[in-house]
């Protein structure tokens, strides 16, 4: 409810408090009223936590572009409290096919508006070349109030806030299905999208980064002094990834045998 509303209802509920007390009315129904009045107060939310100005310009230049919801105010828990969540569902293509989110994402809008931006204008071209337009962006992880790397005790995370998202794979039209840190997808692929991703996110991690992103890319928008920026995902090549597993250790000699 907006606060034109609630002033409207205050208005229209406080005159009749008046003259029901004026009037001497019975105790019972000036008490039934007031207890009416605190509850439609109560249902409203608290005007800080309206959505703002800004977040009502994101809702619509989001809807431009891709399908997505509004969420309820989130308030608890408080270290996560944010007010422009939204799920964001689909991306709309500029030939206005659409790609899914899978499963949808909850992110703030801001958030929300950068990821739909990147599907469109990076993901979609570069998936093109790999034969077949792109259908679905896979993520494993978005809006989740915890710390950094789930370590009890750390630094809340940008996913505690909406302001990362987890990537896994892509899907395209003909079915196929290429993830971003696996070393057999072709790797000038690969390195294109690392190159479009870390121009458009502030923090991009990958495999290097750390043993918590060997197996998806971690984007969001953190804000840093001076405007520093974070890209740290290694595309590596399958023989990298061989050298890593220990072959087998040879047969001893038979000296018997002759």
């Amino acid at each position: 409810m907006s606060q034109g509303s609630q002033s409207k209802l205050l208005f229209m509920l406080l005159p009749i408090v008046m003259i029901v007390g004026i009037s001497g009315a019975s105790q019972a129904a000036n008490s039934e009223l007031q207890r009416e009045l605190q509850r439609e107060l109560h249902r409203m939310p608290p005007p800080a936590l309206l959505p703002t100005p800004a977040t009502l310009a994101c809702y619509e230049r989001l809807a431009k572009i891709s399908r997505f919801a509004p969420l309820p105010i989130q308030s608890e828990p408080a270290q996560c409290a944010t007010p422009d969540l939204v799920r964001l569902e689909r991306v709309t293509m500029p030939d206005q096919t659409q790609v899914a989110i899978n499963p949808p994402a909850v992110l703030l809008c801001s958030m929300a508006e950068a990821v739909a931006q990147w599907v469109r204008d990076d993901v979609g071209p570069a998936a093109a070349g790999l034969g077949s337009p792109l259908a679905a962006v896979t993520d494993l992880d978005s809006y989740e109030c915890r710390s950094r790397n789930r370590i009890a005790g750390g630094k809340l995370s940008e996913h505690g806030k909406g302001n990362a998202l987890d990537v896994s794979a892509i899907k395209l039209r003909n079915g196929a299905v290429f993830n971003l840190t696996d070393p057999l997808v072709a790797k000038p692929f690969r390195e294109q999208m690392r190159s479009l991703a870390c121009a458009r996110f502030t923090t991009v991690l990958g495999p290097g980064s750390d043993s918590y992103h060997s197996n998806h890319i971690h984007l969001d928008l953190i804000e840093r002094s001076r405007g520093y920026r974070i890209c740290q995902w290694n595309v590596l090549d399958p023989a990298m990834i061989a050298s890593d597993v220990p072959l087998p250790r040879p047969r001893p000699v038979n000296l018997t045998s002759k």
